[in-house]
C-alpha cells in the first residue's frame, strides 16, 4: 500500500479530527471534508480498489450517528477501507469496530483501523497531544509500512446508537444573547443544522458537539452540563493513551 493515492474522508466539528487528517496527507492525496451537512449531501462516487482513509471521532463508545448515516447512504465498490477513531482518552467503545462493519455492509472492504488519541473537547486538562511523532506512526500505519499483530474483528450495523439518550443526561448547547454579536459563525460551524435565525441551538437536532462554542468569537456560546457527572466522569478516566493500530480478519486470510 506504500506510496497509494489516497481519499482521506473526515468529520471534525471541533478541528482534532481535521488535524490528523491533514497530518497524515500527502500532496497526492484527497481531503473530503464530511463535517456540514452540504457535503454529506453530496453524491460521492467512489471507485473499485480505491484506497479510502476515514477519520472519525467518538461520541459515547461509538462513531457519531450522522457519520454512520452517511455510511449507510454511499456505495464503497469494493474499495479499500481504512478506519481511524479519535477519542480523547477516555471510552473508545467498540466504535472502530462498528465503522467497519457499517462500511463492510456498504460495500467497502475494511482493510486496517486504528484508535488515535487526542485532546478531549470537554476536558480543561489536554492530554494526548497530537505530535509528529504520532503523525509518523499513524502514516506508516495507513501505508502499510507498519507491523500490526492485533487484529479487529468488524460488528455487524447496528441500530442507532445510545447517542441520543447520553446527550439527555449530558446537558445542552447554551447561548448567551447579551454577549452574541450576530455574526452567524454559530450557524456556519454547526454539522447538523442545529442553529436557527434566533442562534438558539435546536436540542433535538444538537449533538453536542461543541463545534459553535469553537466558532464564536465572542464566547456567547458553552456546553452546558444538566449535573457535574460528566465532567466527574471524564476527570476520572481520562489518561494519556497510545495509538492502537489493527488489521482485519478479511485482510489476515
Amino acid at each position: 500500500m506504500n506510496g497509494d493515492r489516497k481519499r482521506i474522508i473526515y468529520f471534525s466539528p471541533t478541528g482534532g479530527c481535521r488535524a490528523i487528517a491533514e497530518a497524515i496527507a500527502s500532496v497526492r492525496d484527497e481531503l473530503t471534508d464530511i463535517t456540514l451537512p452540504k457535503a454529506r449531501a453530496n453524491n460521492t462516487e467512489f471507485n473499485p480498489d480505491e484506497k479510502c482513509v476515514f477519520v472519525f471521532p467518538v461520541y459515547n463508545r461509538n462513531i457519531p450517528d450522522v457519520c454512520a448515516d452517511y455510511i449507510k447512504k454511499i456505495n464503497g465498490r469494493n474499495a479499500r477501507a481504512l478506519i481511524i477513531c479519535v477519542y480523547g482518552g477516555v471510552c473508545k467503545g467498540k466504535s472502530l469496530e462498528n465503522a467497519a462493519g457499517l462500511l463492510a455492509a456498504s460495500n467497502f472492504r475494511p482493510e486496517r483501523g486504528a484508535y488515535v488519541p487526542a485532546p478531549h473537547f470537554y476536558s480543561p486538562v489536554k492530554l494526548n497531544l497530537f505530535t509528529e511523532s504520532d503523525a509518523e506512526a499513524v502514516s506508516a500505519f495507513v501505508n502499510g509500512e507498519k507491523a500490526v499483530t492485533e487484529t479487529l474483528r468488524y460488528a455487524r450495523p447496528a441500530r442507532k446508537s445510545a447517542q441520543k439518550i447520553m446527550k439527555a443526561l449530558t446537558g445542552k448547547c447554551a447561548y448567551d444573547s447579551s454577549r452574541c454579536i450576530s455574526c452567524g459563525a454559530c450557524c456556519n460551524a454547526c454539522p447538523v443544522n442545529a442553529i436557527d435565525g434566533s442562534f438558539d441551538a435546536n436540542g433535538k437536532i444538537c449533538i453536542l458537539c461543541g463545534a459553535c462554542v469553537r466558532a464564536c468569537p465572542a464566547g456567547a456560546r458553552k456546553i452546558k452540563f444538566r449535573t457535574p457527572l460528566p465532567l466527574l466522569f471524564i476527570g476520572a478516566n481520562m489518561r494519556k493513551r497510545t495509538a492502537e493500530f489493527y488489521i482485519t480478519e478479511s485482510e489476515i486470510r
